[in-house]
């Protein structure tokens, strides 16, 4: 009788046991869905993805698009006026440049005093102004924003510090080619200013009479000075070729630490060389490099030919030092102007 009763009872046991097991495991793994991130590549940029929370960077548009099921977007004139603002769930298209990302912990004071306390969630904050594009195109409007995410759990946001750590390189890097552009521009408006006002008088060229090949280097060798301001680095090692002009036809300027300046069919290249390839082409030797448009998904590298008319031994010479620096560096990146 006591053992009739007994099995029941076990059985009854047992079973609670498994569900109160199996539900405790459903809500572990629950959570951890919740607090799962990941970042993948997508075409022109990547892309960061937690739940409710979605950031892409648009590399060929400059932009940031953040995606988010509870936030709150304010918009201003830079000039004045109403601040526009949306909250709940929002899709924000932000300029790269002047954009600043913010990650905190959010804390609560201790009533009587003692050290704050974690909560368990940060805030993220994306303030962005587009008034440094405004300024280079001399423009006077422009507006202010800034889209604000709180409660985002700790696990995520500090997943999401690595990934913005990089969005951070890169928006650095899009201001600075706006900043050079900028100063281009003032430097273009200012000798056209001058030339207008009769203090620089710049006469045609004559192309029938010829140059001396002291004139001739002396303007190839100006060319290149320009493109290593640019570049912002100097080669040690410098071939080329120009013609009767002095117009570079090709050119390689290679500093040892992997940085190159290329230049060939009117295209130059300022960058690093790595991911680069570099092979025999004929009389010439083919130099391929990423620029900034190279992705995963394109993985087209651009050519320039260089090094026609030297001979044999010296492009030989020329590849296997480059080959040495390629697989030295290792990594990949570039920059092309046309």
């Amino acid at each position: 009788m006591e053992m009739t009763g007994f099995v029941p009872l076990l059985l009854w046991s047992l079973c609670g046991a498994a569900v109160l097991g199996g539900s405790f495991y459903l809500y572990v793994e629950y959570q951890s869905y919740l607090l799962r991130t990941s970042v993948s590549s997508v075409p022109g940029g990547l892309r960061f993805v937690a739940q409710g929370l979605t950031v892409e960077s648009r590399h060929s548009a400059k932009e940031i698009k953040v995606s988010t099921k509870n936030g709150r977007y304010a918009h201003k004139p830079l000039a004045g006026g109403d601040e526009e603002v949306q909250t709940g769930a929002l899709d924000v298209t932000l300029s790269a440049i002047g954009l600043q990302i913010e990650v905190s912990r959010i804390a609560v004071k201790d009533p009587e005093g003692g050290a704050a306390k974690a909560t368990g969630f940060s805030r993220i904050v994306f303030s962005a102004t587009d008034h440094p594009e405004q300024k280079a195109q001399a423009r006077t409007d422009g507006h202010r924003s800034e889209l604000r995410l709180d409660r985002v759990p700790d696990a995520i946001a500090t997943q999401f510090q690595q990934f913005a750590n990089g969005l951070r390189a890169w928006i650095a890097k899009v201001e600075q080619q706006l900043a050079t552009q900028v100063a281009e521009q003032r430097k273009r408006e200012q000798e056209e200013a001058e030339v207008a006002a009769g203090l620089v008088v710049e006469p045609e060229e004559d192309s029938t009479i010829p140059l001396s090949e002291a004139d001739r280097e002396a303007r190839a060798a100006a060319q290149l000075e320009k493109w290593r301001a640019v570049a912002g680095f100097k080669g040690t090692s410098t071939e080329m070729q120009f013609d009767p002009r002095g117009h570079i036809v090709w050119l390689i300027d290679l500093n040892p630490s992997g940085n190159v300046i290329l230049h060939a069919a009117k295209r130059t290249f300022q960058g690093s060389l790595k991911g680069a390839t570099v092979s025999g082409f004929g009389t010439q030797l083919e130099v391929a490099v990423r620029d900034d448009y190279w992705t995963e998904d394109d993985p087209r590298l651009v050519a320039f030919r260089i090094l026609d008319g030297s001979k044999p031994e010296a492009r030989r010479a020329w590849k296997e030092r480059l080959e040495l620096l390629i697989n030295s560096l290792g990594g990949k990146s570039g920059q092309q102007q046309r």
